[in-house]
């Protein structure tokens, strides 16, 4: 026979129904939500509340804002290595016909190039699961610019070996370089896969447009 009065049965019950409520909770996850929602805050303060010039908390976020912009220029730049080299059509018609690595590293650079910086991502975690290393200095660069420190520290801990420079004729005829993503983007589209969720690839027009831009 329980000897529990109403009162500590009543107050049981809260507790079963508390551990069920918060069963998926997860710590981690909050505090990180937190910490965004504090340096969102502090942002905001520091550009709608005048400071001292100079002053710590005005240094602390004009450093965070220069990093992000040049990880998002290297990410740029870098892209349109990859997208301009000779190599960049064969690995394009291969990754049509098979999901090669080195092709999808180029495809999400292409991706990117057209504005789509999430579907470029999948991608190179696509690549960089094959430890290809050009792809994991992306993904480190990608979420530098994405402001999510973690997630660029994993990436840059697992560069084992140094990305070569471009070389100097990589870097010449952007305005090339432009017309041709613009002319293939028609071939890419966008699907909810089974398995994957929704992701970009090519379509059937993809090989088509490649050989008519050139660089295939």
């Amino acid at each position: 026979m329980s000897h529990l009065s109403p009162l500590d049965h009543a107050l049981q019950q809260r507790r079963r129904d508390m551990d069920a409520a918060f069963a998926d909770y997860d710590p981690a996850a909050a505090t990180r939500r937190l910490a965004d929602r504090i340096a969102q805050e502090e942002l905001l303060a520091a550009v709608v509340r005048p400071t001292t010039v100079g002053s710590p908390r005005r240094a602390c976020f004009t450093d965070a804002h220069a990093c992000q912009n040049r990880a998002a220029a290297e990410l740029e730049r870098t892209c349109k290595v990859v997208v301009g080299r000779a190599t960049t059509g064969p690995l394009l018609v291969g990754f049509v016909q098979k999901r090669i690595p080195a092709g999808a590293l180029v495809f999400g650079c292409l991706l990117y190039l057209t504005g789509r910086p999430a579907p470029a991502a999948f991608w190179w975690r696509y690549a960089a699961g094959a430890d290809n290393v050009e792809a994991m200095r992306l993904l480190t660069l990608h979420h530098r610019v994405e402001g999510e420190p973690e997630d660029a520290h994993h990436w840059a801990c697992r560069l084992h070996a140094p990305v070569p420079p471009p070389t100097p004729t990589e870097l010449e005829a952007e305005d090339d370089l432009q017309a041709y993503v613009a002319r293939v983007e028609p071939g890419i589209e966008e699907v909810d896969d089974p398995d994957l969720g929704e992701i970009c690839r090519p379509n059937d027009r993809f090989p088509r447009l490649l050989a008519a831009a050139g660089h295939a």
